[in-house]
């Protein structure tokens, strides 16, 4: 086989593989001349772009993940604006005297700790509810207020039914300090909070440890939980992951290229790339306005393997040359002059798979495309500054020995791919068998895959912020917490709030397969344990309510809003369990929206809620053909918002972004790779088989009972953009080879045998960098990693296999004359 390759019918006269177009040639020449010119040109383009580099801002907010004008958004924004922004957390501990004085003192001395922490608005706890008691109803001839918890005083059993799974558990063996947080409350509060939380964990076991007689709980008795918890724990996580992530891969994979090449320069090569487009992006980052959010930090992990990629396919080729006797300069140029075209293709399909991402919905994923878009240009760019300069360095020579076994490993495995190919080429029937078992697989089991629509099941499951969310689940009755938004008249009467009751016991009636709301709570309710008092039930709701806003300012400010004209807005809160599966979760929010949308379309509640106004309102935004009517529309008297709804809708909105955007970036990398080849049946034959191992990995996750998560929901275009890599480079030497008008057999084995050792060596370097990914613990990055890896495995064998065999049956006889490759 080795005396057909046609390597050995070279005439003697070429010096390398050249080519019929001298521009690539002379091109790489006048690179090596400047070599030097661009190695300042790079040096001073990463001195102006540092200092910008420096000011990129990481966001942090959930509710940043959305478009300015998506509904979801757009109803939870109002729900934070009405009710004081909404940011609520909850310190949970376990006291088995919560009953007695101790615990109430208890509570109260907590209670006023953490009103004190800057950033803390207000507070609500038991201590605050048993202060509020005696405020609620007359004194008694004693003059003594009855406790919370004392039985046979209505309106203390009445707040204690009330606020049973808010301010403390059903069975009183745990408490919360519920703190409601300013608007634009700095991360240093969360800080506090958690600082104090970890004070009162320490204070539970030096109680333990005084007091042996009295049985104290051993788990989890102090902790911290709620919305900005989440995500500061989260953010927090993703940060320190991502420097980790960087700083791991940077070395793993400069480890790769120096095993691989055991070449000193192309490690330093590496660096200098990774580093300088890290740079560059994120001071592009800033000056176009954007930032760092929830996927974008393991933006140099994805450098460094686009990065090293195209290192050790220049190092391959360079090392050949110099074996067959050329010095150094002549092996550059010619490293550089055969790769200089498919190095830039790669880079553009890179670029246009991330860029595809631009079309999502959810604005960090769109921003994330095209952050990496970016760099991926800034790589091809950087490639071009560095690589003369670097390549003509002195290198530091290994001892003879190693460097010998490093030259038979590469021709063991040069050898290795020429026979896959020749078996491939030599059996289409059943390269197409396995191709359209493939397909079989992937569609069967992506019709398997479920959704994961928890953003607590981001966390690893043996993690402390897990652990805490499953104690408040199962002694407070479910940690989802959502909201509804009623319009109601500026003065609450008998009436409204009755209307109020019925859509409560509507919803408290609702259920899917046994998981129902654990809790339904609004101002009605207040109100109907306010009136138990034979005080208070002479007196109208408003002077009821008015007299809460007083002794229970936070908890009333929470649930009602200022009023606007002759309207304001009147919060439901409702609690479920978080983890439900991706249909029972979406079930749950359809049929509280769809009892929602009934109730409030009803002749009753548009007469308690001055039916006149709201019309208006309504014909203001009377749906059209264009415009459809969605139930979380902004202008909809009854909205269902909160932090559970629009964390199931940025999932589901993940999953349908995926397929879109994939679809764009097939197109455009089909588009690309026949701009590449100027054939566009090499095209159709080269992406196909690098479509099929995305759909065969999601189908994996389906068939092994996974889910898709926002790691999942990303890989689709992200690994065509990066596994065509190896396609292009293939297509590069196909064609090189054709035009020395050898048969498409033989131009397939010899394209394999030329690009298959560097395209093992780069699977294996992209395999380590997104590897170390799948260690992390935000289970989307560890999701990412590991399935994006297995793509880039199973898409190499396909390269090495599958491709070859359709590259023949995709070639006429006749060699092509003009292979965009070299020729544009």
């Amino acid at each position: 086989m080795t005396s057909q390759h046609p390597d050995h019918k070279r005439p003697a006269k070429n010096v390398g593989e050249s080519t019929k177009s001298d521009w690539p040639r002379s091109f790489a020449s006048k690179l090596i001349a400047a070599r030097w010119a661009l190695l300042a040109i790079g040096l001073v383009l990463f001195g102006v772009a540092y200092p910008a580099a420096k000011k990129i801002r990481f966001e942090r907010s959930i509710a940043a993940m959305f478009p300015a004008d998506d509904p979801a958004y757009l109803a939870y924004r109002e729900l934070q604006e009405q009710f004081g922004g909404n940011a609520v957390v909850m310190l949970v501990y376990q006291d088995s005297e919560l009953t007695a004085d101790a615990g109430i003192e208890r509570n109260r001395i907590m209670t006023e700790q953490v009103a004190a922490i800057p950033g803390v608005k207000g507070v609500l706890s038991p201590s605050v509810l048993n202060a509020a008691i005696s405020k609620l109803q007359p004194l008694s001839l004693l003059n003594r207020a009855p406790t919370l918890f004392q039985r046979g005083n209505e309106i203390a059993e009445g707040l204690d039914e009330l606020f049973s799974g808010y301010t403390h558990s059903s069975d009183h063996s745990h408490a919360a300090v519920v703190a409601i947080l300013s608007p634009g409350y700095p991360p240093q509060t969360i800080e506090q909070l958690k600082e104090f939380t970890k004070s009162v964990q320490n204070a539970m076991h030096a109680l333990a440890a005084e007091r042996p007689d009295v049985a104290m709980p051993t788990k989890n008795r102090a902790v911290l939980v709620g919305e900005p918890v989440l995500v500061h724990d989260g953010f927090e996580l993703i940060k320190k992951d991502g420097n980790q992530l960087a700083v791991t891969t940077v070395i793993l994979l400069s480890l790769v290229v120096l095993l691989s090449l055991l070449d000193l320069r192309f490690v330093a090569l590496s660096i200098l790339l990774i580093l300088w487009s890290t740079v560059l992006t994120q001071a592009c980052m800033v000056w176009i306005g954007s930032s760092l959010s929830l996927v974008s930090t393991i933006l140099t992990a994805i450098i460094t393997v686009i990065s090293v990629t195209a290192v050790l396919h220049l190092g391959v080729r360079f090392r050949n040359s110099q074996n067959r006797g050329h010095d150094k300069r002549s092996a550059a140029t010619e490293a550089i002059a055969l790769l200089v075209m498919p190095i830039l293709w790669t880079c553009m399909t890179d670029a246009a798979g991330f860029a595809a991402l631009s079309v999502s919905q959810i604005l960090p994923i769109r921003e994330f495309g095209i952050m990496i878009a970016i760099s991926a240009v800034a790589v091809c760019l950087g490639i071009l500054l560095f690589t003369p300069a670097l390549m003509l360095l002195p290198n530091f020579r290994f001892h003879d020995q190693l460097d010998q076994q490093q030259k038979r490993f590469s021709r063991a495995l040069r050898r290795r791919c020429i026979r896959l190919a020749d078996v491939s080429i030599r059996s289409p029937r059943k390269c197409f068998a396995i191709a359209f078992a493939m397909a079989v697989i992937a569609v069967v089991g992506m019709g398997r895959a479920e959704t994961e629509t928890s953003f607590l099941n981001n966390f690893d499951s043996e993690s402390s912020v897990v652990s805490a969310y499953q104690e408040v689940e199962t002694e407070f009755g479910g940690a989802g917490v959502w909201d509804i938004i009623l319009d109601s008249p500026a003065e609450l009467n008998n009436s409204y709030l009755e209307q109020v009751r019925l859509l409560e016991q509507d919803l408290r009636a609702i259920n899917i397969d046994g998981e129902r709301l654990t809790k339904v709570l609004s101002l009605a309710d207040a109100d109907q344990v306010a009136s138990r008092s034979t005080f208070s039930a002479l007196l109208s709701p408003s002077s009821r309510l008015s007299a809460m806003s007083v002794v229970m300012p936070v908890f009333y400010d929470a649930l009602l809003s200022q009023p606007e004209g002759n309207q304001r807005k009147l919060r439901i809160m409702l609690r479920s369990r978080e983890q439900l599966d991706a249909n029972t979760k979406t079930q749950l929010i359809k049929v509280v929206e769809r009892v929602v949308r009934q109730h409030v379309d009803s002749q009753a509640w548009r007469e308690v809620t001055n039916a006149s106004n709201i019309s208006s309102t309504r014909k203001e935004t009377k749906p059209t053909a264009e415009n459809g009517p969605r139930d979380i529309a902004p202008n909809r008297t009854g909205k269902v918002t909160g932090y559970y709804v629009i964390m199931a809708d940025l999932i589901n909105q993940l999953v349908h972004d995926q397929w879109r955007c994939f679809a764009i970036s097939s197109t455009l990398i089909l588009l690309l790779l026949w701009l590449a080849t100027g054939n566009p049946r090499l095209a159709i034959v080269a992406l196909v088989p690098n479509i099929m191992p995305v759909f065969l990995v999601l189908s994996l996750v389906g068939f092994t009972g996974g889910k898709i998560n926002m790691g999942a929901a990303m890989i689709a275009a992200v690994s065509v953009g990066l596994s065509i890599d190896g396609s292009v480079h293939f297509l590069a030497g196909y064609q090189r080879t054709r035009r020395r008008n050898h048969t498409p057999q033989t131009s397939s084995r010899h394209a394999a045998g030329r690009t298959g050792v560097p395209m093992l060596l780069a699977t294996v370097a992209l395999m380590v960098g997104f590897g170390v990914m799948s260690t992390s613990d935000f289970v989307p990055t560890a999701t990412f990693g590991s399935l994006v890896a297995s793509t880039l495995a199973i898409g190499t064998v396909v390269n090495l296999t599958l491709l070859p065999a359709f590259v023949v049956w995709a070639s006429p006889a006749q060699s092509e004359e003009m292979p965009a490759f070299q020729s544009r």
